[in-house]
């Protein structure tokens, strides 16, 4: 940026401070005015306020396993080897990185955009605060210093587009990384009155960038919340006091059109709910930092939004990795939200270690709006927990899930799925997207379709998702359909119904266990595959029993044929799990594919976990209504559908 262009066009020049600044300029002095702005900025910046806020640790994989952060700044300042999405590359101490770089073989366009982050630079920032080495100040500016010199800000280029510029990048950096930067260095002798002047340029154009690129979904909070930081810290900007009301203005719109009613972000997945929530707790820790009103409105909203984790959760603490999610410790994620909201008693509970006198009240739950049924018999981490997926098809980072279900149980997650996979175009991550990596019908071997005609409308965050339910003494249900199309079937007459009743009292001797009824009608003939994903050790099958280690899984239904499928890719993927979002991580996991024929089926399965003392599920029968389970201690329980759909 041209020194007059910085100075003349878009400093304030009469912000309170900067009057020799101003004179220089009217002078057209440019060097001066570099030197008493750098001197003002040094008086400004007040660290003490800004390291009021916790360190948030960066995100990605910019470490070796079990490497250090210290371990990692040293890799970093003696070999330049820089490490994105788990894979290192080395580049040359005695020139610049190639921040366009990418050495994955199948060019992951990930590894660029994480690097463009500048996560391992926050990180030597948080080092230096303790150590105050000056190699760290001064490879972390140099790092910067051949940032800015490289990665050129694009013209009128798209928010989507660029290897550096991409609009979440802008707002990563502006938001979460290059503050803490700022602030740890900028009295370091490396931080020259030169590169202050280039960073704050740097900024001048993340902020303008921000503003007249802004995408939706996720990536505008992420965005917002960097252009408020920029608002709140850099005020020396003509324009950011309109940036700062900008941000708050569309964050606060985005809370609206982005969470439904019951407090899902409508991505519909743990992990980009909570990308969305962590960028209004960053902007809110800042804004009350420096004494910045945040509108009210926004407070209301989150703290529905954070209940979500302890809703989901699963006996371990862990979320579930729906759609594009992760398993993160729920906990841990809760504590910074304790800082905005300081008084929800559920949320204290989960920080405080989940202790029993101060439980939530309810067990299970439904979340009507974004469709999901949670189940469990207690909050203990050796409750049985399961979530039936009644829910649209959401915003972005859908899979083809529709009816899925999830089991948790004997201290893991016995009815599991394919999970979130690294965004690249491998045949894991078609696998994980589709149906067949879940648990639900197939339709002539092809999986549910919404995605190829789908358009999301905001009228949408305010309508009830296709879900019924009901909570018991001795019974849940839950209950939903898919009537939407399936790949490669003509037939739309195809509408599968599936009810979900968690047993949860039927005797000491029988330990809480599952029914689940699937019924299929089309108007023509067609082939139905139904799918269990199971992790656990297959001990025997046949034609209507499964018996593995941890669960008994029976089946009954006309003309049923079933087989165990665990790490196939021929001729199709199925039988893996992800293991992590890094490239590479999944392992092989049992799959149930259980197939019939016709045009009308009903098919039960009965999903019981084994447990010590407690007896096992034999064999089962079922009519339209009535489903009878045999025991191996020669019992039996006969259960009606309709009394179980309305137990009180």
């Amino acid at each position: 940026m041209k020194e007059s262009i910085f100075f003349d066009e878009h400093l304030d020049l009469d912000y309170p401070g900067m009057e020799a600044v101003k004179q220089a300029v009217i002078q057209k002095d440019y060097e001066t005015a570099k030197k008493e702005f750098a001197k003002y900025i040094r008086s400004f910046l007040k660290p003490d306020l800004f390291f009021q806020i916790p360190y948030e640790e960066p995100e990605n994989i910019f470490r070796y396993p079990q490497e250090s952060d210290k371990e990692a700044c040293e890799r970093i300042i003696h070999e330049r080897t820089m490490i994105s999405v788990g894979v290192p590359c080395h580049f040359d101490k005695n020139k610049p990185i190639d921040w366009h770089a990418n050495p994955t073989e199948n060019q992951y366009k990930e590894w660029t955009w994480q690097l463009n982050r500048h996560n391992e630079i926050k990180m030597m920032a948080h080092e230096f605060r303790h150590n105050h080495d000056p190699e760290y100040a001064k490879t972390a500016i140099d790092l910067i210093h051949s940032w800015i010199k490289q990665a050129i800000c694009p013209g009128d280029v798209s928010g989507r587009e660029t290897k550096s510029w991409r609009t979440i990048e802008c707002g990563i950096r502006m938001g979460a990384n290059w503050p803490y930067i700022l602030f740890s260095f900028f009295e370091s002798e490396y931080f020259t009155d030169q590169f202050l002047y280039e960073w704050y340029g740097s900024v001048w154009e993340h902020g303008n960038r921000l503003v007249n690129h802004s995408t939706r979904g996720n990536w505008l909070i992420m965005e917002m919340n960097g252009l408020a930081h920029i608002g709140i810290l850099y005020p020396q900007f003509k324009q950011s006091k309109l940036w700062l009301e900008t941000a708050f203005y569309r964050l606060t719109e985005e809370l609206k059109k982005q969470f439904y009613p019951d407090g899902f972000q409508y991505e519909l997945t743990t992990c980009y709910h909570e990308v969305a929530i962590n960028n209004y707790q960053r902007l809110i820790e800042t804004a009350r930092a420096f004494a910045v009103p945040v509108p009210v409105e926004i407070l209301a909203v989150l703290e529905k939004a954070y209940e979500i984790h302890i809703k989901l959760m699963m006996p371990d603490g862990k979320l579930p990795d729906i759609n594009d999610g992760k398993n993160d410790d729920s906990r841990l994620l809760s504590i910074p939200k304790q800082r905005i909201i300081k008084t929800n008693s559920d949320l204290n509970w989960l920080i405080d270690g989940r202790k029993t006198e101060t439980e939530p009240l309810y067990l299970s739950l439904a979340l009507p709006y974004s469709g999901y049924f949670i189940m469990r018999n207690s909050w203990q981490p050796n409750a049985t927990w399961a979530l039936f997926d009644g829910a649209p098809f959401g915003r972005s980072h859908q899979h083809e899930d529709k009816l899925s279900l999830l089991i948790y149980a004997n201290n893991r997650l016995l009815i599991t799925e394919g999970g979130n996979y690294a965004y690249d175009d491998s045949e894991m991550r078609k696998y994980v997207l589709s149906t067949r990596a879940h648990n639900t019908i197939r339709v002539d071997g092809g999986d549910q379709n919404r995605r190829e005609n789908y358009q999301w409308h905001d009228h949408e965050i305010s309508k009830k998702a296709n879900l019924k339910w009901n909570i018991g003494t001795n019974f849940d249900y839950a209950e939903s359909y898919y009537n939407e199309a399936y790949q490669g079937v003509t037939d739309d007459s195809v509408i599968h119904q599936r009810n979900v009743y968690f047993v949860k009292k039927a005797s000491d001797e029988i330990a809480p266990f599952f029914i689940v009824v699937d019924r299929i009608s089309a108007q023509k003939n067609h082939v139905y595959q139904l799918l269990w994903h199971i992790d656990s050790e297959v001990i025997g099958y046949d034609n209507s029993r499964v018996e593995t280690k941890d669960m008994n899984v029976l089946l009954v239904a006309d003309d049923l044929s079933v087989q165990i499928i665990c790490g196939q890719t021929e001729p199709e993927w199925q039988g893996y799990i992800a293991t992590g979002t890094a490239q590479g991580m999944y392992r092989p996991v049992p799959c149930i594919s259980a197939q019939t024929t016709g045009n009308s089926k009903m098919i039960v399965s009965i999903l019981s976990p084994n447990k010590p003392n407690v007896c096992k599920a034999s064999w089962a029968e079922a009519d339209d209504d009535l489903i009878t389970i045999h025991f191996s201690n020669n019992s039996k329980l006969c259960l009606s559908e309709e009394e179980m759909k309305s137990d009180k």
